[in-house]
């Protein structure tokens, strides 16, 4: 059933939601049960994996909703599992691996399975060490299940640069995306920030028209597109601003709650 006055108000997580601490504020902890309380929904859609993700998100309203992992999945925070996923087959991932590595014959990979997170020894390496990437789960040999997420980097380029090179490499059989890191991370067909929130706003019974979104990256700019009201961080890329509705402040400056606020204060929420 389609909701009535109620918003629904979608979040990422880096250099949107947390802090420089890569943490939630009190402010914006309050400012998010404030929101709760007046029966609106929310739903973090983060780029990270559950393993990173919910052990920061312990203080959200407890019915908040967690996307991760650009949209793969949706976990829950309690019981610590997914409720739904949409990985891309252990097939593919593999020719995915053969056509990334004709185009760029030093790319290094990691990947998500159901299993954990695991990363090619070259990709740690110049990554700076283990300690600079998620973790979590049991790692595994390559393509030795579905992967919810695969990531891609090269000496050569990083980030956008990346991203631009790989596309037409991966079109139309992967989704590419970059939030900043230095690698690129690929999910099914399809499947990107846009979908997962579209998945879940559909079960909450409320349409993009009464979505607010927040966000900061390059792998935001789908769900923004998707909202109604889309939100650009005063930190945000250039390319993330130009296409958002609106902007607030930096990530810094708690610029999600300062918002949220202000509609709480002129009753628009």
């Amino acid at each position: 059933m389609q909701k009535v006055n109620k918003s629904l108000i979608a979040v990422d997580l880096d250099g949107t939601l947390f802090g420089a601490d890569h943490q939630i504020s009190p402010r914006t902890i309050d400012t998010l049960h404030a929101v709760a309380q007046r029966g609106h929904a929310i739903v973090v859609v983060t780029g990270r994996s559950m393993h990173s993700a919910i052990p920061r998100l312990g203080l959200l309203p407890a019915d908040a909703r967690i996307v991760c992992s650009n949209g793969a999945y949706e976990c829950h925070r309690d019981s610590n599992t997914r409720l739904w996923s949409e990985p891309i087959p252990a097939s593919m991932v593999r020719a995915l691996r053969q056509a990334v590595l004709q185009c760029l014959p030093d790319a290094s990979f990691g990947w998500e399975s159901a299993c954990g997170l695991s990363y090619e020894q070259k990709f740690i390496s110049e990554a700076g060490g283990a300690h600079t990437l998620e973790q979590g789960g049991i790692t595994e040999e390559f393509a030795n299940n579905d992967a919810l997420k695969l990531y891609i980097r090269s000496p050569q380029l990083a980030r956008g640069d990346l991203q631009r090179k790989l596309m037409p490499v991966v079109a139309g059989i992967a989704e590419i995306s970059t939030s900043g890191a230095p690698f690129v991370e690929l999910t099914a067909p399809g499947v990107d920030k846009a979908s997962g929130l579209a998945r879940v706003a559909a079960d909450l019974g409320y349409s993009a028209s009464r979505t607010i979104a927040f966000g900061d990256n390059l792998n935001d700019i789908s769900m923004l597109q998707w909202a109604f009201e889309s939100v650009a961080m005063g930190n945000a890329l250039d390319e993330v601003k130009a296409i958002a509705s609106k902007c607030t402040l930096d990530n810094t400056e708690n610029g999600v709650a300062a918002l949220l606020e202000a509609k709480l204060a002129s009753g628009e929420l």
